[in-house]
């Protein structure tokens, strides 16, 4: 299967226009209000780096690129929490995606500049940091300045990170899945087993 992948992203390679532009894509749709949370872009973001870790400057451009789509993404967030206000609090999707999660994210876009950058990164609550920003009282250059830095680190981050070590993972995952697959088998045999078990002495 990673043999698969491996030919994928070779090919895929082949046509960087198309692997940059998949980057814009997954990084605005991981950063656009709760998707993220859902369905994370870093995945898609790392396998588009291994595919150009060859040239730096295309590297450059990966980094730009990805950077973009999570402001452009970060955006969505901030329009509809600046269109909604306090009400955006009590709504399904913040039920959904946890109410701890967007006290958490209010909680941060009230601190200071570098704070703001930081909860961006945060796994759980970065989806909702531009949201909470649009709902409260955070002015746009504010918000737009600190969306800028945090979309330029956490592009660097992904795309760099999966660059070096890419291909060190689909090592890994080469190397030690059938291993893993049959501990879990086991696992989840013995598991059954004893629930069985249980199940007969009541």
């Amino acid at each position: 299967m990673v043999d698969l992948l491996r030919m994928f992203l070779a090919q895929a390679g082949e046509h960087v226009t198309l692997v940059l532009a998949c980057m814009l894509l997954f990084a605005a749709v991981d950063a656009a209000l709760g998707i993220g949370a859902v369905l994370p872009g870093e995945t898609g973001i790392v396998l588009a780096a291994v595919t150009l870790s060859d040239r730096a400057e295309l590297l450059a451009a990966g980094v730009f690129v990805a950077a973009l789509g999570a402001f452009l993404g970060d955006h969505v967030g901030f329009a509809v929490g600046r269109g909604l206000g306090a009400r955006l609090g009590d709504t399904r999707l913040i039920k959904r995606l946890g109410r701890d999660r967007w006290e958490k994210a209010r909680y941060y876009v009230a601190g200071r500049f570098w704070i703001v950058i930081l909860a961006r990164l945060l796994p759980g609550i970065r989806t909702l940091v531009a949201a909470a920003a649009g709902a409260s009282a955070v002015p746009y250059s504010r918000f737009a300045t600190a969306c800028s830095v945090a979309a330029l680190l956490w592009a660097g981050l992904w795309v760099v990170g999966g660059a070096l070590i890419g291909n060190a993972l689909l090592d890994v995952v080469e190397r030690y899945t059938l291993p893993a697959l049959i501990v879990v088998a086991a696992a989840l045999v013995l598991w059954l087993f004893a629930r069985h078990k249980r199940g007969v002495r009541a």
